[in-house]
């Protein structure tokens, strides 16, 4: 597929897959220290679901994982992770600080990753100004065989849409209501219509605009994921940067270290210009409940 087929593909559908974006040397060396850091290893992956459990008996997940463990860092400068996204968004990338690392976890609810997750309210859906140009990068080192894993996505929910069709509302809502269902059901956001569902091998990558629906799938065994994000910066990029840092406290962002900000500034991926704020119109914020579970759950781990 060659460039302005992949940029088709991420306009229309929202997301593109990447088929061995990492070798088998680097998915075995990224599976150890995941092993390491979480102190799950595959062999203790392998219960399935039972009703309403929406991980493995043995899950660990953290939040801002790649950006605090330097074991981590390469997969930032990775030649072919840079490569990929150039193709979609053009030169001019920075580092999105928007990173996940998760074991034996599978985020089992249609959702969205971006700060406005109410379709059509709030700044990410506007795009008369500046384009929304953030990617996230989600890289799967386990084989569909060994997980039962895979990646749903809406087809086209990223896309704007003024005014928003009483078609479309109806959607929106549907979907939200499988989501809060599928936390006692855990398959049943798999029956949503029109969903496309990606089975992952080792080292490959889905490359996917922030705010596609999408959800993962039950899972019966080991899997292991790896998520980043890049994007050219603008008022899209600023907003995202602060939610995370500073929005969402909960998730316990903090600073890089030093030594990462040196590594960006050396392959310009270090944005130039990075406001700081706290506040973001319509921006997303969990429920104090569920605020409180996050925060519980992180300290745990």
């Amino acid at each position: 597929m060659n460039t302005a087929e992949l940029k088709q593909d991420l306009q229309e559908k929202g997301f593109v897959v990447f088929k061995g974006l990492l070798n088998p040397e680097e998915v075995q060396h990224y599976k150890i220290a995941m092993e390491a850091l979480s102190g799950i290893q595959g062999s203790q992956m392998r219960k399935a679901h039972k009703l309403g459990q929406r991980g493995l008996d043995s899950s660990w997940s953290e939040p801002d994982g790649v950006t605090k463990h330097a074991d981590f860092w390469p997969l930032i400068t990775h030649e072919g992770v840079g490569t990929a996204v150039r193709h979609l968004i053009g030169d001019n990338i920075r580092f999105l600080q928007h990173t996940d690392l998760h074991v034996g976890f599978s985020a089992i609810s249609w959702h969205r990753d971006n700060v406005n997750r109410t379709f059509g309210a709030g700044p990410d859906w506007q795009e008369a100004e500046e384009p929304y140009q953030i990617l996230r990068v989600g890289i799967y080192l386990q084989s569909y065989a060994e997980s039962g894993f895979r990646l749903g996505f809406i087809p086209g929910s990223h896309k704007p849409e003024f005014p928003v069709s009483p078609a479309r509302k109806l959607q929106e809502r549907k979907l939200q209501a499988i989501g809060a269902m599928s936390y006692l059901f855990v398959k049943l956001q798999e029956w949503a219509s029109n969903a496309e569902w990606i089975a992952t091998e080792p080292g490959d990558a889905i490359i996917f605009d922030p705010r596609i629906l999408h959800s993962g799938s039950y899972i019966t065994g080991p899997k292991y994921s790896m998520f980043l994000a890049f994007g050219r910066e603008n008022t899209h990029f600023y907003n995202h940067l602060n939610y995370y840092r500073r929005v969402r406290p909960e998730l316990n962002y903090g600073d890089m270290a030093p030594q990462l900000v040196q590594l960006l500034q050396s392959h310009n991926l270090l944005p130039e210009s990075a406001p700081i704020y706290n506040q973001i119109q319509d921006a997303w914020t969990p429920p104090a409940l569920m605020r409180r579970v996050v925060e519980t759950g992180l300290k745990r781990g």
